[in-house]
Parts: structure tokens; C-alpha cells; sequence
């Protein structure tokens, strides 16, 4: 019986003016989001490559220990996603690369000593090639596709579901035979998604057809699940849409109420809370630090250990001057007066020790290069502890808004949908992890290099206390981002569950209204 009904409702719906409409609008604007596709991945895969490449070939020049520490490991380029074609909007305020330096410095302290600043990893907040961070127009991509079409469409081919045929008298005779509301309902619900899948399930043929031909995009295995993965998204978010029309289309008399009422729902659900809550969560939270603040902190706290570095720096010199002073004194007594040279050098026997084999070593000062080191590391622990610091207020702010957005089910499909295809802010924090995984890396090779050249000083931060040695090329740690399945599926499960909870939801909601409506 409840394959008769599904039959019936498809064929219903197939040979409706409403379903040849969807087919063209879903092919058109698939074949669109195609064609935009094929004109501009390719020039950000090229882009990518030659800057992978380029940074690659400079990091690989660098052959002084060094000079790989003051440089640092580069500027760590993100992966431009294979299927940016499906989410791509939000990657316009996103940043294509995951660090930068925060510039150098050189100071002259004491007697003519210098120190040279290393590098220390900044995080831009921004795509900098965009001065506006908005994208000037709404892309055409499956995100706005799905969000759109996928929960319009299925409102307008439930609307007159229950509610027409009520009008008509035709409800009352089918309920009269032998079938029960709810077999009732599951057939016009299945029958109401087949519908409405067949036109999206072919343009999304098409695009990927009209996608294949470019040699710039090719999916591989993980990209087939993930793309399949995608689909099942869509789908479970085209059902919750069916179930709330069914429910509305249930409830009243007349299907004019029912598209009044359905067409409200669809804009406070879809257009008015994912932008509005947005914004509205911005208004309850705490304003991250402006650009002024934090140089104010920055310059604050790199005042306190430079004023402290200045102060041991000149003492250190000032008792190194006092000492060669007193060598010098010494030795112009022994040329004019040997007997006042020698009561000198009784009183103040252990400091002309000292100045003397300071003399024959001609050894650099380990104390003195420790100062500086230590001045220098703690300068791009500062720096980087408040960078950090700075990005992790910026995302949690971002984190919040998205936690109040998602109430909307058209934000959570978007989120689920973002993080599938390996583009928007959680593909960009775990590429984030993988820049701070590889510093931590590049770092100790550093350390480990300097640490087995048993001519070193060990001084990590100062030429002079550091390895001398060449470095090979092929020995430097090399960063690839990559974009796995798993990473894509971990990020995405929180909203896929929420989507299959709303879907049960809509159903049982769907099933209440009408199993107590009456016919």
C-alpha cells in the first residue's frame, strides 16, 4: 500500500509544472557553478604551486644553521580543496597561508656589542590579496544551492500535500480504505523526496560531468567519499524541509494558509537567522583587542625584558672594561715601577686571573652570548604567546557565533557541507595545528643539528653560539598539508548529527500534527 501511495505522489509531482521548473533551475545554476569553477581553480592551484615551490627552493638555499633559525621555515601555504566548486564562499576570509614574520630588528647595546632578532610566526586574520574581506557577489556554489533550492523546492511540492486534498475531499476517501495516517504520510513523504532528489541528483551529474573535462580538478578516491558523504548531507536536509511541509501542509484547511505559513518558515529559518544571529552574537560577546591595544601590550611587555637585557648587558661590559682596565694598569707598572706592580697584583691577584686568561684565550664571552640569547628567545616567546593569544580570541569569537547560528538548520547544512569539502574555519584550524606541529619540528631540528656539532657553543638565538656547519637540503623538515577523509568526517559529525536530529524531529512532529488533525 505505501508503495502505491509513493507511486502515485512521484508521478503527481513528475508531471507538475513545478517539478520542470526545478530540474532547469537546478541544471542551470549546477552548470554555472561548473563553468566558474573551470575559470578560476586552476589559476589558485598554479598559484599554489609556484608558491609551495618558490618558498620551497628558498628554504632549501639557506644552508647556514643559523640563518634557517632567523628566517624561520617560510610562510606554510594551505591546500586549495579539490571540491572547492561545492563550499567556497567562506574561504574569502579565510587566509591562504598560516604564517608570516613579524618583521626584524637589530639593536647595538652597551660598548658596540649587537643583536639580531629571529623569527617569530604572526597569523593573518585575512586573505591579503582582498581589501574587502566580503565577496562582492553570492557565489554559486552547491552550498548556496542546497541551502536555497534544497529547502525552497521542497517546501512548494508539499505545501498542498494534505492540506489540497482535504480542500478536495479526496483525503477523507483515502483515509475511508484500509490505510492507516501514518503509512499515509511515509508514502507522501518518501514519494514528495524522490521528487525533489531526481532534478537535484541530475544537475549534480551534470556539474560534475562538465568539472571532469578540466585536467586542474581531479578527485581522487577520499574526494569520491567525501563527495558521496556530501550528497547524504543534502539529502537528509532536503527530508527536514519535506517533514516541516508535510507538518504544516497537515495542520490546516486551506493551502493558501499552508504556502503563507511555509513560505514565513522558510524565511526566518533560511534567510533571517543564519545572518541575523550572526550579528546579534557579536553584540553579546567581548570586543577582541583593536590593532592599537595589542601593539600597546606587545611593545609593553617586550620594553620590560629589553629594559632588563640593557641593564645586565651593561653591567657585564662595565666589568669587562673595568678588568681590562686594571690589566692595563698593571702592565704600565711593571715598565716604570715593578715593586708598585707587584703589591697590585697581591691585592688584586684573582681578577688579574681572570683578565689574563680572558686574554690568552681570546674565547668569546659564554655569559655575555647567553644574555643575548636568552634576550632574543624571550622577545619571540612574547611575541608569539600574544599572536596566539590574539588568534585564539578571533576564533573563539567565531566559534560562539556559529554556536548561536546554528539554530538554523540552513547554518548547520553549510557548516556540514564547509567541512566536508575541506574548505571554511574548521579545515582552516586543523591546517592551523599542522603550521604549529611544524615549527615545533623545524625548531628541534634546529636544536638537534646544533646539539650534535661538539664544536658548538649551544647558544641557541646568537651566531656565535651556534653550529657552523653547512646544513643539507635534503635534511630540513618539509611541510605538506593534506586534506583526509577522516579530518573532513571528524569535522563535520557534530553538524551531520544535529541535521539527523532535527530530521527526526520535523518527522515526529509531521506525524503528531497530522495523526491529530482532523480530515
Amino acid at each position: 500500500m505505501i508503495k502505491h501511495i509513493i507511486q502515485r505522489e512521484f508521478f503527481d509531482h513528475l508531471n507538475s509544472l513545478r517539478f520542470a521548473l526545478t530540474v532547469i533551475i537546478m541544471a542551470a545554476l549546477m552548470v554555472t557553478n561548473a563553468v566558474v569553477h573551470l575559470q578560476s581553480h586552476p589559476d589558485k592551484v598554479r598559484s599554489y604551486s609556484e608558491n609551495v615551490a618558490g618558498d620551497r627552493d628558498t628554504l632549501q638555499s639557506r644552508t647556514d644553521l643559523y640563518e634557517l633559525l632567523r628566517k624561520g621555515p617560510g610562510k606554510l601555504y594551505k591546500q586549495p580543496s579539490s571540491l572547492t566548486f561545492i563550499a567556497d564562499s567562506s574561504d574569502a576570509f579565510l587566509p591562504d597561508r598560516g604564517t608570516q614574520n613579524w618583521g626584524s630588528w637589530s639593536r647595538t647595546v652597551g660598548f658596540g656589542t649587537q643583536v639580531k632578532s629571529i623569527w617569530s610566526a604572526d597569523y593573518p586574520t585575512a586573505n591579503p590579496n582582498s581589501r574587502d574581506l566580503r565577496p562582492k557577489a553570492t557565489k554559486i556554489d552547491w552550498v548556496f544551492i542546497i541551502t536555497y533550492l534544497l529547502s525552497f523546492i521542497p517546501l512548494l511540492f508539499t505545501f498542498d500535500a494534505l492540506s489540497g486534498e482535504r480542500e478536495n475531499g479526496t483525503l477523507r476517501l483515502c483515509l475511508a480504505n484500509s490505510i492507516s495516517r501514518p503509512a499515509l504520510l511515509t508514502g507522501k513523504f518518501l514519494g514528495t523526496l524522490i521528487a525533489v532528489l531526481i532534478p537535484f541528483y541530475f544537475a549534480v551529474l551534470l556539474n560534475l560531468a562538465v568539472i571532469s573535462t578540466d585536467t586542474w580538478t581531479q578527485l581522487g578516491a577520499a574526494d569520491w567519499g567525501r563527495l558521496g558523504m556530501i550528497l547524504l548531507i543534502a539529502s537528509g536536509y532536503a527530508s527536514i524541509f519535506i517533514a516541516v511541509g508535510l507538518m504544516v501542509s497537515g495542520g490546516t484547511r486551506d493551502t493558501r494558509v499552508s504556502l503563507v505559513v511555509l513560505l514565513i518558515i522558510w524565511v526566518a529559518l533560511v534567510v533571517f537567522m543564519p545572518s541575523t544571529l550572526g550579528t546579534l552574537s557579536t553584540k553579546w560577546m567581548s570586543p577582541v583587542q583593536t590593532a592599537h591595544q595589542r601593539e600597546t601590550a606587545r611593545r609593553s611587555a617586550l620594553d620590560q625584558i629589553n629594559d632588563d637585557f640593557q641593564k645586565r648587558m651593561t653591567d657585564k661590559q662595565v666589568a669587562k672594561s673595568q678588568t681590562g682596565n686594571l690589566l692595563n694598569q698593571f702592565m704600565d707598572l711593571m715598565k716604570t715601577s715593578p715593586k708598585a706592580a707587584e703589591k697590585l697584583a697581591k691585592e688584586k691577584e684573582a681578577e688579574l686571573r681572570a683578565a689574563m686568561a680572558n686574554l690568552e684565550s681570546q674565547k668569546a664571552d659564554e655569559e655575555e652570548l647567553r644574555i643575548k640569547a636568552e634576550f632574543v628567545n624571550k622577545d619571540v616567546e612574547i611575541r608569539e604567546r600574544l599572536n596566539r593569544a590574539h588568534l585564539q580570541a578571533q576564533l573563539a569569537q567565531v566559534q560562539r557565533a556559529r554556536v548561536v547560528t546554528r539554530f538554523s538548520p540552513a547554518a548547520i547544512v553549510q557548516y556540514a557541507l564547509e567541512s566536508m569539502t575541506g574548505t571554511g574555519l574548521k579545515r582552516h584550524l586543523q591546517f592551523l595545528d599542522s603550521v604549529h606541529l611544524h615549527m615545533r619540528q623545524f625548531r628541534n631540528f634546529i636544536t638537534e643539528t646544533d646539539r650534535a656539532d661538539t664544536e658548538s657553543l649551544h647558544i641557541i638565538g646568537i651566531p656565535e653560539g651556534m653550529s657552523k656547519k653547512p646544513i643539507s637540503p635534503q635534511a630540513l623538515p618539509s611541510f605538506a598539508d593534506k586534506i583526509t577523509f577522516s579530518d573532513t568526517f571528524n569535522a563535520a559529525i557534530v553538524d551531520m548529527l544535529l541535521l539527523l536530529g532535527l530530521l527526526g524531529i520535523s518527522l515526529l512532529g509531521a506525524f503528531f500534527v497530522f495523526s491529530r488533525s482532523d480530515i
